[in-house]
């Protein structure tokens, strides 16, 4: 019998499917210190993990453990190098929340778009004249510059598109003959992106892509332009953001991640006018939150049964049961 070792709280109907399962041996934590986490790690075969970090020591002590099951999407709390070489596999929840990321990257560029920030400053403080300078501006026709294509990049360039925007993609691991959407340009070159009224970035976090946005390259954007993240927080220098929304370029920062979260209370970016931010959020719909549970526990019946598809696969089995 398979043990599967569950930390923090998941949607009842993930459970529901993990608990239906006559084969398995169930251990939630719902509530886990680092001590009752070590406790049970030895006796693992799978963990169901949500954004926990657990100590890189207590996976050199499971020697069971064939999987770990992401409760999402990002593996920023896992260390694949170490997973890699303990020969322990992780899958992800690839096809359960890339519509919630999507729809949120929408919404903070419609409201990057419309200046919502210092639209609602200055309406709650009586100021209910309409200025032409105020900063709005219209999607519609807008150079949109979509940095990854994957899941979340394709359904975001997907609703841009359909309010009129111009769709230019930046992904270097898309093949050369991949085919675009009618309409859809694929850029050659990063630089590219000194053109792009809208940028949106939908990267993970790696050696590749750390600092992606650096001072270098955020001073090749056009003044006005704006920069939604909603990828990993890493990809850009955030100090050097904070020095490019003094020059205009870009004007408005809108994010939902950090390069540390949760941020200092004193995080400059939390403090500039021209900053929209929200707190790592996009994917915490309520119905991707229920998609994410039932993936994550549906990955490790998958991979039990021999079904497991390669698409949630980010790092392979490498080991049995016994180590």
């Amino acid at each position: 019998m398979a043990r599967v070792l569950v930390l923090d709280p998941i949607h009842p109907d993930g459970m529901a499917l993990l608990q239906a399962r006559d084969d398995i041996e169930i251990v939630h934590l719902e509530t886990p210190t680092e001590q009752k986490i070590a406790a049970q790690m030895p006796q693992a075969d799978y963990l169901l993990l949500r954004g926990r970090t657990v100590a890189e020591a207590l996976y050199c002590n499971a020697p069971r453990l064939r999987m770990v099951s992401r409760h999402g999407v990002g593996c920023d709390n896992l260390n694949s190098d170490q997973l890699r070489s303990l020969g322990i596999g992780v899958a992800i929840t690839a096809d359960a929340n890339y519509v919630a990321v999507a729809e949120h990257a929408m919404m903070l560029t419609l409201a990057a778009c419309k200046n919502l920030g210092q639209a609602q400053h200055v309406a709650r403080n009586g100021d209910w004249t309409v200025p032409e300078n105020r900063g709005a501006r219209e999607l519609c026709d807008a150079e949109t510059m979509v940095f990854g294509f994957g899941r979340i990049g394709r359904a975001y360039a997907q609703r841009a598109a359909a309010f009129g925007a111009r769709i230019r993609i930046f992904d270097p691991y898309l093949p050369e003959d991949a085919a675009l959407p009618d309409g859809y340009r694929r850029a050659t070159d990063i630089l590219e992106v000194a053109d792009a009224d809208v940028i949106s970035l939908h990267m993970p976090l790696s050696t590749e892509t750390a600092n992606l946005f650096d001072a270098t390259l955020l001073a090749q954007l056009k003044p006005g332009a704006i920069v939604v993240n909603t990828g990993r927080g890493g990809v850009v220098d955030e100090a050097a953001v904070v020095a490019a929304l003094e020059t205009g370029t870009p004007s408005i920062y809108a994010t939902d991640v950090f390069a540390k979260e949760p941020p200092a209370r004193d995080d400059p970016l939390l403090k500039h006018p021209g900053v929209i931010v929200t707190p790592h959020s996009a994917a915490m719909t309520t119905e991707s939150v229920r998609r994410m549970a039932m993936r994550s526990a549906q990955n490790i019946l998958d991979h039990l049964d021999g079904t497991l598809s390669p698409e949630m696969v980010v790092l392979p089995v490498g080991r049995g049961v016994d180590g």
